[in-house]
């Protein structure tokens, strides 16, 4: 399974890398690996889907991050793509399309944000 950099994550999702920084800092999403100080993140699949998915319940319901993410994993672990639990009023998604839609903006941020290199850059 692929592993993406924040950088590339952010350009797929279309959030400032400043943005997503934040919100790995503060919320706990699976599939996010974090070494140590300087060492920069990995982001599984399933992780850059789920806050592809809190960016857009941010954007369109205008809740706070943390229920975003919440909300986004709720949503991603039902096989039906619903949210809000046993209440009447339903928030749904279609996992397939959304999930397409993911890997789509993957690819073409993968062209689009090169790894930078980290450290000084070496003498001439």
């Amino acid at each position: 399974m692929p592993l993406y950099n924040t950088a590339t994550a952010a350009t797929a999702i279309g959030v400032t890398s400043k943005w997503l920084d934040n919100l790995l800092s503060h919320n706990h999403i699976p599939g996010v690996q974090s070494e140590s100080q300087g060492v920069s993140r990995r982001l599984s699949l399933a992780a850059v889907t789920q806050i592809a998915l809190t960016k857009e319940l941010v954007q369109l319901l205008n809740v706070p991050v943390p229920t975003a993410v919440q909300v986004a994993s709720t949503m991603l672990a039902d096989p039906d793509g619903k949210s809000l639990g046993d209440s009447p009023i339903r928030i749904t998604i279609d996992l397939h399309e959304f999930q397409a839609d993911v890997l789509q903006c993957l690819a073409r941020a993968v062209e689009l944000a090169p790894t930078r290199r980290r450290g000084r850059p070496p003498k001439r």
